[in-house]
């Protein structure tokens, strides 16, 4: 009987239509491709008390055969009801023939992704003829699913958001079909709700530990199929098959004693509230005072200008703003028309530029006792500000400036996450500003799995000068991203990045701005114009109509309500001078 039973088995193997990718006639680290089913969790368990049952009988009926035999595994079952995930996996210790063990998995915290899918491991070993043949009827009826690509986004700015909205407006085949998984600080939800033909699922919370397994080899092959794991703060593990980088930076407050615990940084939405308030609160103590608000700006980069020049205007005759900064001029990047428009309008606002003077450090009032002797200040209160700068040019005397607001834009460090601890050949190429090498196609060097853009991502053009941290070079990252993200998954070529400078802008206070683009020579537009045609590329830039016909109509009731509040304040004036 039993040698019947082997050559009907022998049968089955050789028929070409039965054996049409049999996940146990594949490698064992291949599996993962072949062995994705869906199924009803509930039936599913009907055949595998069904399935143990005819082992069982099988054992007893042969026992000694060779064909129920399982010398170097024995085969069990695990199903847990709460994921819809039911395993076929094989154990490494030894189990008598013809019996089968039937366990419940416990629950793991693991992410799950929204397609609930059967997953079957199986290993090297004998398979029963009812297995296979149950199998093969499967993949008659249609029912193997391959697994969808899997693409894990970490953060939520203009890199992270774009190159979601990139992978979603692509036309994907309905097996290659991602699921996005957005890990960002902000409420960006709010946008796909309208750009995203398909579901984005976003997590708000901070990335722990980075465990990328796609590494290269020695001979230019990937360790593993899998992208890897991202573990955030929460407990959740989130298992990738494609990573996005692209969490931005933070101000570098540590270069310096006493920034840390005295400046206010001024990169995001939070930091502006901050300074607002801030601001706000000296006011309200300054309010029929004589002595005047002193705030001090630390760079004079973009942000510092942008700073100084909406601070001032804000302040007016009420307080004193002075910017200092390390080179000899403002905006040493920018272009000519934008620095002159800067410069006109610090000047018209009386700013104290303090240029080739950098800070040494900053504290109390109190600590400073034994320098204010010999400077021109002269703090009553032991717990103001006072920062202690020095030219850079030799010879030259320190200066102590007094301040009630230190607000600090020089230098940036990216929010690259933690890598796995003792995981040497999983680390990250970084470079010494602390951003992930990545080559022509932003994919990091090593690791083909994972894109970096933004201010995560070090990539030079071809002059070999490193790309600005900006936000244009971010949003055209995202779109070849996005892009090659595709191609990979779809098996096409892949793009190198080329950054097109479009034009310079920046805003220098409630309705004065400055714009260069680079498509005119010498050409700058400033003041309300140049405040027009910066909401007007902000608008472009936004995802959908909708987003442009909100946030366009909100501009216009801002302006009009600051229209009328200036003319009753002008009304005010006149009647009060008569």
């Amino acid at each position: 009987m039993a040698h019947h039973l082997n050559a009907a088995s022998f049968a089955l193997s050789a028929s070409p239509l039965l054996n049409r990718k049999i996940p146990h006639l594949y490698p064992t680290s291949n599996l993962g491709k072949y062995c994705d089913f869906n199924f009803k969790v509930s039936n599913f368990e009907k055949f595998v008390t069904y399935f143990t049952c005819r082992v069982v009988h099988l054992g007893k009926l042969f026992n000694g055969s060779s064909l129920v035999k399982v010398h170097s595994n024995s085969m069990f079952f695990a199903s847990t009801r709460r994921s819809g995930q039911i395993r076929l996996v094989s154990s490494a210790n030894g189990g008598s023939a013809g019996s089968m063990e039937v366990s419940q998995e416990e629950a793991v915290k693991t992410y799950s992704w929204p397609d609930k899918k059967v997953e079957f491991c199986l290993l090297d070993s004998l398979i029963l003829i009812y297995l296979r043949y149950i199998l093969n009827m499967v993949l008659l009826f249609g029912a193997m699913k391959f697994k969808r690509p899997r693409v894990c986004i970490l953060g939520g700015g203009f890199g992270g958001l774009y190159t979601a909205l990139r992978l979603n407006s692509l036309t994907w085949p309905d097996d290659k079909k991602p699921q996005c998984r957005s890990r960002c600080m902000g409420d960006c939800s709010k946008v796909f709700r309208f750009a995203c033909k398909h579901p984005v699922q976003f997590l708000k919370d901070r990335v722990k530990v980075l465990s990328p397994c796609d590494h290269l080899r020695m001979d230019g092959s990937t360790v593993s199929g899998s992208g890897g794991t991202v573990q955030l703060e929460s407990g959740l593990v989130i298992e990738y098959d494609w990573l996005v980088l692209s969490l931005g930076a933070e101000p570098k407050l540590d270069i310096i004693p006493g920034a840390i615990e005295y400046a206010l940084p001024f990169s995001t939405l939070n930091d502006a509230c901050k300074v607002n308030d801030k601001l706000t609160k000296l006011e309200r103590e300054n309010f029929g005072k004589e002595n005047p608000i002193r705030v001090v700006v630390v760079g004079l980069g973009y942000s510092g200008v942008e700073l100084a020049a909406t601070v001032s205007e804000r302040l007016q005759g009420k307080g004193v703003v002075q910017a200092i900064s390390v080179d000899s001029s403002i905006l040493p990047t920018a272009p000519p028309g934008n620095k002159e428009a800067a410069l006109k309008v610090l000047k018209s606002r009386n700013v104290e530029l303090l240029l080739g003077y950098f800070v040494r450090r900053i504290g109390k009032a109190g600590d400073f006792r034994s320098f204010m002797e010999e400077s021109d200040i002269t703090a009553n209160d032991p717990e103001k500000l006072v920062l202690e700068v020095q030219p850079t040019e030799k010879g030259s005397k320190t200066q102590l400036l007094e301040a009630d607001l230190v607000l600090w834009t020089v230098g940036n460090k990216p929010l690259l996450p933690e890598m796995e601890p003792n995981g040497r050949p999983f680390d990250l190429p970084v470079t010494g500003r602390g951003q992930a090498e990545t080559d022509e196609t932003l994919q990091v060097k090593g690791h083909p799995r994972i894109f970096a853009v933004g201010d995560s991502s070090a990539l030079r053009d071809p002059k070999g000068k490193l790309l600005p941290a900006t936000a244009q070079v971010a949003f055209q990252q995202a779109d070849f991203a996005g892009w090659n993200i595709w191609a990979a998954i779809n098996n096409r070529p892949l793009l190198p990045f080329r950054f097109q400078n479009l034009g310079e802008m920046m805003v220098l206070g409630r309705n004065d701005a400055a714009i260069t683009p680079s498509f005119i020579d010498g050409l700058t537009l400033e003041g309300p114009i140049g405040h027009t045609a910066r909401k007007l590329a902000y608008l472009i830039r936004l995802p959908t109509d909708e987003h442009r016909v909100k946030v366009g109509i909100s501009w216009l009731a801002k302006s009009a309500v600051d229209s009328i509040a200036s003319v009753q304040s002008n009304i005010t004036k006149v009647l009060s001078g008569s």
